[in-house]
Formats: C-alpha cells, sequence, structure tokens
C-alpha cells in the first residue's frame, strides 16, 4: 500500500473536519434555542413572582418540562397555560404537584366561603359542592348571566388544597317566562310576613325555576316557615308545580363525631 502524501492527508482532515461540523453544528444550535426558550418561559412566568419562584423550567427540543409544589390548582393551570402559549413550545410536560390537601371538613368550609362571597351569587342560584380527599365535585344550578359556572370553579381552584375539581353546575334557561317567574316568586316569598327574615341571608331561600317548575332550596328556621314557603310558591301564578327540598337549620348540621371521610357544602 503506498503511503498518502502531505497533500493527501491534509484533505482527509479536512473532510472530516467539516463532516464534524456539520454533525456538531445542530447539537448546539437546538442547545442554544433550548436556552433562548427557557428564559422566554421563565419571563413569562415571573409575570406572578411568587408562583414562578416555586417552579423549575428544563427545556429540550422544544419540549418545557415543569417541576415544583404549587398551593391550588389554579396555580398550576394558570402555570401550564402560561407556557403553553408561549411561542415556540411544542408541548409542555406538566410534573407540578399541589400541596397535601386538608382535613375534608376544612377544605369544604373554604370551598362554602368561596361560593358564598361570589358576588353575582343569588337566590336564583343554587350550589353544593362534594368534597373528597382534596376532589371538590359542584352541582347545582345557576342563571346565565354571568358566566357563573366557569367563574365559580376558579374561585374554587384559588382554594388552597384543592386538587381537582368536577364541575357539574348547569345553567337555567334563559327565557322570559321563567325569568318573570323567578321575579314573582321572590317578591312573594320575601313580601311575607314570617319569610323576609331571609331576604339576604346565605344560604336562606333559593328559588330554581326550570319551565315553571319550582324547587326550592337552601334553609330555614323551623317547620312553619318551610310549610308557608311551600304554599306561598303553590299559589304564586304561573308555577306548575313545586319541589319543597328546604332543610331546617338543625338538618344541615354535620354532628362532631362524623368522620371527616366527606363533606357536603350547601350554599
Amino acid at each position: 500500500m503506498r503511503a498518502m502524501t502531505f497533500a493527501q492527508l491534509n484533505g482527509r482532515w479536512l473532510a472530516i473536519a467539516i463532516l464534524t461540523m456539520f454533525v456538531a453544528t445542530p447539537s448546539v444550535a437546538a442547545s442554544a434555542a433550548d436556552g433562548d426558550l427557557q428564559r422566554e418561559v421563565e419571563q413569562r412566568l415571573s409575570k406572578k413572582e411568587a408562583v414562578a419562584a416555586k417552579i423549575d423550567v428544563t427545556v429540550a427540543n422544544d419540549v418545557v418540562t415543569l417541576t415544583g409544589v404549587l398551593a391550588s390548582l389554579w396555580e398550576t393551570e394558570w402555570a401550564v397555560e402560561r407556557v403553553e402559549k408561549t411561542d415556540g413550545v411544542a408541548t409542555v410536560v406538566s410534573q407540578l404537584t399541589i400541596v397535601v390537601p386538608r382535613p375534608d371538613a376544612d377544605l369544604a368550609a373554604l370551598v362554602a366561603d368561596a361560593i358564598g362571597s361570589y358576588p353575582y351569587y343569588t337566590v336564583f342560584d343554587h350550589v353544593t359542592a362534594f368534597v373528597q380527599n382534596g376532589v371538590v365535585t359542584l352541582k347545582g344550578d345557576v342563571t346565565v348571566t354571568p358566566d357563573k359556572p366557569a367563574d365559580i370553579r376558579e374561585r374554587v381552584s384559588k382554594v388552597i388544597g384543592v386538587h381537582q375539581i368536577v364541575n357539574e353546575i348547569e345553567i337555567l334557561s334563559p327565557g322570559i317566562g321563567d325569568g318573570r317567574l323567578r321575579y314573582s316568586l321572590a317578591r312573594q316569598l320575601f313580601n311575607h310576613p314570617s319569610l323576609g327574615r331571609y331576604n339576604g341571608y346565605n344560604p336562606g331561600i333559593h328559588i330554581i325555576v326550570k319551565t315553571g317548575y319550582v324547587t326550592l332550596k337552601g334553609t330555614v328556621y323551623d317547620e312553619a316557615d318551610r310549610l308557608i314557603a311551600d304554599s306561598v310558591a303553590r299559589r304564586t301564578f304561573g308555577v306548575i308545580r313545586v319541589y319543597n327540598e328546604l332543610k331546617l337549620r338543625n338538618e344541615v348540621v354535620v354532628p362532631a363525631a362524623a368522620p371527616p371521610i366527606s363533606s357536603g357544602v350547601v350554599n
């Protein structure tokens, strides 16, 4: 075999160097792009410093992985949505976790406050929340304006310790007939001498109207008030049928000895 000349050796090494450059350059470029994307993601999360401080961000090939322990479901959903809307992000892998949930009875009380303090929650709405192991199930009926199911869910998601929400709240018909009947019932009920004290009292009396069918929900002080409310509703013009589901105050008190495995919240 003949020995290579200097020119031949030099040419071969040059070819190898060029090949190596072509192979190595994409990797270097990808790494630089990932670094830029990571900084962009961290910048977007910094809009809420308290949340961003608890999140670690890693990026590989435009896939963003988030890890950390956050206080609420709302924080995790906000962070993931914020990153998903970042230009250049292909996929978001969320490994975010939420703090250990509070005891269900404590969490139920906080969820009840979140629902009851919603400024658009009226006597024509009724929502219950059942809590078990940090999972909150929302059920009930609300009037159409504004988007109450979404608003209530967001408020509950901000409660520290809530891990998951099942939202089964339904929107009532916006029909003119039902709307008039709701206000007619409210006037008849809350203008009654025995029932006026429930006007503005929460949970009090809630009036759910579906195509002329009326369900009374909430709590009253005694059996006499429950019967009066039933009678007034049945005598209101336009009512087809009344379902009286009002409870007495002592019927909704959870016994102290009851194990806090799950708790219902009535508003």
